[in-house]
C-alpha cells in the first residue's frame, strides 16, 4: 500500500499503530510521528503536537489496566515526572525557538534530522533491551544491596531518577519520541524490579508526561484536532485489540522487527 492510501486513511493508521502499541508496548511516537511527517506531509511541529494528544489517550488505556493490576510503582513514577515534565516543556520551548529562528523549510529539515536520529536511538535501545539485557527481578536488587521497589528510594537514587527522567522528557518535548522505548530501557537497566512493574510504571509516567507536553503544544497551535479524532477512532480499539492478542503472540520477534524498521526509517530520513 502506498503512502497516498494511508494519508487518506488516518483512522486505519491509528488502528494499526494502536494495535502495535497494545501488542508490543513500543511507544506510539516512534511510529506515529514519522508517519505524520513523511506519510501525510505535516509540518514537524504539528505532527509532534498531534501525536502527543493521540499518545495521551492511548497510553491512558494501558495505565488504567496496570493500575488495576497494581503494577505501578508510584514513587518511581513521581520522581521520573519531577525530571521529565519540566524538561519536556524545555523541549517544546526549543522547538518553538527553532520555529521562530528559521523558515518553514529549514524547520522541517532540522526536525526531520532530529527525529531520524531519535528513531535510530530508539531502535538500537529496543535491540539492546531484547538481546543484551538479562532478565532481572527484585531478588537481584536485594542480593546486591540495591532497591527492592517496596522500600523508599535513597536520596541518591531519587536524584538519579530525576536526571534520567529529564533526559527522556526533553526528547519527548522536542520530538514526541522516547517516552516508552528509551525510558523503559533506562528503567530496566537501573531498577531491578519486576518487569511488569517496570512496564506499568513506564506507561503511567508516560501518560502524564504526554498529557502535559500535549497541552504545551496545544498552547503553541501545534495540534490538528480533527486529525487527532480520526486517529483515535482507530487507535483506541487498536490498543484494546492488541492488548487482548498480546498473550498469544511472541512479543520478542515483533519488537525486533519494529526495532529494525525504526533504524531503517531513521537512517533513510537522515541521509535522504
Amino acid at each position: 500500500m502506498s503512502f497516498e492510501f494511508f494519508s487518506s486513511s488516518p483512522t486505519l493508521v491509528g488502528l494499526v499503530i494502536g494495535f502495535l502499541i497494545g501488542l508490543t508496548g513500543v511507544g506510539g511516537g516512534s511510529l506515529m510521528t514519522p508517519y505524520l511527517v513523511v506519510g501525510m506531509g505535516l509540518p514537524a511541529p504539528t505532527a509532534i503536537g498531534t501525536d502527543m494528544i493521540y499518545a495521551t489517550v492511548t497510553k491512558l488505556t494501558g495505565s488504567l489496566q496496570h493500575y488495576r493490576q497494581r503494577s505501578i510503582n508510584l514513587e518511581l513514577a513521581l520522581f521520573l515526572g519531577l525530571g521529565s515534565i519540566p524538561a519536556s516543556l524545555l523541549g517544546v520551548a526549543t522547538l518553538e525557538w527553532i520555529k521562530r529562528s528559521y523558515d518553514e523549510e529549514m524547520v522541517q529539515s532540522i526536525m526531520i534530522s532530529v527525529i531520524a536520529v531519535t528513531l535510530v536511538i530508539v531502535g538500537l535501545s529496543l535491540i539492546y533491551r531484547n538481546f543484551f539485557m538479562p532478565d532481572r527481578g527484585e531478588n537481584d536488587a536485594i542480593a546486591s544491596g540495591g532497591w527492592d521497589g517496596k522500600s523508599p528510594m535513597s536520596a541518591k537514587r531519587r536524584i538519579y531518577t530525576i536526571l534520567f527522567g529529564a533526559f527522556g522528557g526533553y526528547l519527548v518535548g522536542l520530538t514526541s519520541i522516547g517516552s516508552g522505548s528509551v525510558m523503559a530501557v533506562i528503567l530496566l537497566l537501573l531498577y531491578p524490579i519486576a518487569p511488569s512493574v517496570v512496564v506499568g510504571t513506564d506507561i503511567a509516567h508516560a501518560t502524564v508526561l504526554s498529557l502535559v507536553t500535549g497541552l504545551a503544544h496545544m498552547t503553541q497551535g501545534n495540534v490538528d484536532f480533527s486529525l487527532v479524532g480520526s486517529l483515535l477512532l482507530g487507535g483506541i480499539p487498536g490498543v484494546l485489540a492488541g492488548s487482548l492478542v498480546a498473550p498469544w503472540l511472541p512479543g520478542k520477534p515483533l519488537k525486533v522487527i519494529l526495532a529494525v524498521t525504526l533504524i531503517f526509517v531513521g537512517t533513510r530520513l537522515l541521509f535522504s
